[in-house]
């Protein structure tokens, strides 16, 4: 792969440094960003557990991808996907599909919603409807029990789980 070298930084990595600090500011930010947040608990046991772990990932992404584009690649050299193979309808919909859960999950539950979700994804992607549960059952089984029960995550109560 032929690498550029460029002498300046470009408008991507100003993007990902603005990012990072963004990150930096939501991670030091975090409890007061939370209601109700109670400082008695322990770290492990806190509702900023999952905010700060995923903000503190961004920080760090951030500034190494910083740190590595100070070298830029040829763009006719590169190893990126080729969109012309997407599919722009099948895309979309599981893009609704997905806002569709969003606001699925604060009125039925986060188990819940997630079953149906991947359920639907599933079949939207043209799985057997046994594949299908087979694979949205355990699997939103498994988020709930990471998010709910591990970190601690609060989304909040719904008419079902």
């Amino acid at each position: 792969m032929k690498r550029v070298l460029s002498g300046q930084m470009g408008w991507q990595r100003w993007f990902l440094l603005l990012l990072a600090l963004v990150a930096a500011g939501l991670l030091w930010g975090t409890p007061q960003l939370i209601e109700p947040y109670t400082g008695q608990q322990p770290w492990y046991e806190s509702p900023a557990l999952f905010p700060r772990l995923a903000l503190a990932l961004a920080l760090l992404g951030g500034l190494g991808e910083c740190l590595l584009r100070r070298e830029a690649v040829d763009p006719s050299d590169s190893e990126e996907l080729d969109s012309s193979a997407a599919r722009m309808p099948l895309a979309l919909a599981m893009l609704a599909l997905f806002g569709v859960y969003m606001l699925a999950v604060p009125t039925l539950g986060y188990l819940s919603s997630s079953f149906l979700f991947l359920l639907a994804a599933s079949r939207l992607l043209a799985m057997g409807w046994r594949t299908a549960l087979l694979l949205a059952l355990p699997v939103s089984l498994g988020l709930w029990a990471v998010f709910v029960l591990a970190l601690k995550v609060s989304f909040g109560h719904g008419w079902l789980i």
